[in-house]
């Protein structure tokens, strides 16, 4: 039982190099110094639990997406909520409206944790909520700093009108560039959410930190405020995520 798990560990371990879009059998066998029946069978247990992928044509092997889903389990337990907790109810206290950190999963995002207004009136998403990923100012900033390839084909899943589809493509070009999202009632009829990516050591889009606030009560020429203290907020958590001093 060891032994196999060190050999699958160094077939893992010569995938998740860098600089290689895949390897054939041989070239793990190769690489591994393992017999080429053993590749064979310890990648074809992997596939099988979705830790390997191998394409139909090229037969070439990659890691599966099995990786991001126990990536984003860890993620979720280690200090992603330590670190952001205190900054969300900073922002909640400043921006006097509800916070959230919401992250990523399949086709949707996860409220993951929340801070309410302190004031008497409150929007409350729940925690634990999944928001399809093409819907609201937080959802949008994740998409939009997603791979292209990955955020088009969410997109195609929910988004099966061409035209509505190209029109958030457009939307999303601007939010990446900006480096904000903003969303009139598209989730909760009557509100206005601005969202903020936050991204890990890697650079890689991990979720996204917004504000909820009720759309009567709320004037134009506080949007820009808003979106100022939104996007601080998520650079702090951004910079806290990757080791590196905030100022």
């Amino acid at each position: 039982m060891i032994q196999s798990i060190d050999r699958a560990m160094q077939i893992i371990e010569t995938l998740s190099r860098d600089g290689r879009e895949g390897w054939l059998a041989a070239e793990l066998a190769e690489e591994t110094g393992l017999p080429i029946s053993t590749v064979y069978r310890i990648t074809a247990s992997l596939i099988q639990h979705g830790l390997l992928a191998q394409d139909e044509v090229t037969k070439q092997f990659t890691l599966g997406y099995r990786w991001m889903e126990l990536g984003l389990k860890m993620f979720e337990k280690l200090d992603v909520r330590d670190v952001t907790r205190p900054v969300l109810e900073i922002l909640a206290l400043d921006v006097e409206e509800t916070v959230y950190l919401n992250i990523p999963r399949g086709d949707h995002s996860i409220i993951i944790e929340r801070i309410d207004s302190p004031r008497n009136v409150k929007i409350l998403d729940s925690v634990g909520e999944r928001i399809p990923l093409h819907i609201g100012g937080a959802n949008k900033t994740i998409v939009a700093n997603l791979p292209a390839q990955q955020a088009s084909e969410i997109l195609e899943r929910l988004l099966p009108d061409d035209g509505e589809r190209s029109r958030l493509k457009d939307e999303l070009t601007a939010v990446k560039r900006q480096g904000y999202g903003v969303s009139y009632g598209e989730k909760t009829p009557g509100t206005i959410a601005v969202g903020a990516p936050v991204f890990d050591f890697d650079g890689r889009v991990v979720g996204a930190i917004s504000a909820e606030t009720l759309a009567y009560d709320f004037k134009e020429e506080q949007l820009s405020v808003l979106i100022e203290k939104v996007c601080t907020a998520a650079r702090q958590v951004s910079a806290e995520l990757s080791g590196m001093h905030y100022e």
